[in-house]
C-alpha cells in the first residue's frame, strides 16, 4: 500500500517567509583560490553549460562586478565576493 505525502502548511512567521535570505536566495558568490570568471560563470550555469554559453556569460560577470574586480578580468582575487548578474535576455 502506498501512502501519499501531504506536507504541513508552513508557518507564515518563519524567517524565510518574512523576507530573510535563504540558500536559494543567493545574490553573491565568493571566488575560490583558483577561481576565474570562467569557472565562476560555469559553476553558476551548471554542469551542462556549453563552452559557448560560458564564453557569453563570464564577461557579464566582469561587467556586473567591475568595481570589485577592476578593469582586468584576470585579476580576480580569491575571496572576492561577486554579485550575481541579472538573467540575460536571449
Amino acid at each position: 500500500m502506498m501512502t501519499s505525502f501531504v506536507p504541513n502548511q508552513p508557518s507564515t512567521t518563519a524567517p524565510r517567509h518574512m523576507g530573510a535570505p535563504t540558500r536559494e536566495d543567493r545574490r553573491t558568490v565568493t571566488a575560490g583560490p583558483a577561481g576565474t570568471l570562467w569557472t565562476v560563470a560555469a559553476e553558476h550555469l551548471g554542469g551542462d553549460a556549453t563552452d559557448w554559453e560560458i564564453a557569453r556569460e563570464w564577461p557579464r560577470w566582469h561587467q556586473h562586478n567591475l568595481s570589485r574586480i577592476g578593469p582586468d578580468p584576470a585579476r580576480l582575487r580569491s575571496g572576492t565576493v561577486l554579485r550575481i548578474p541579472p538573467p540575460s535576455v536571449p
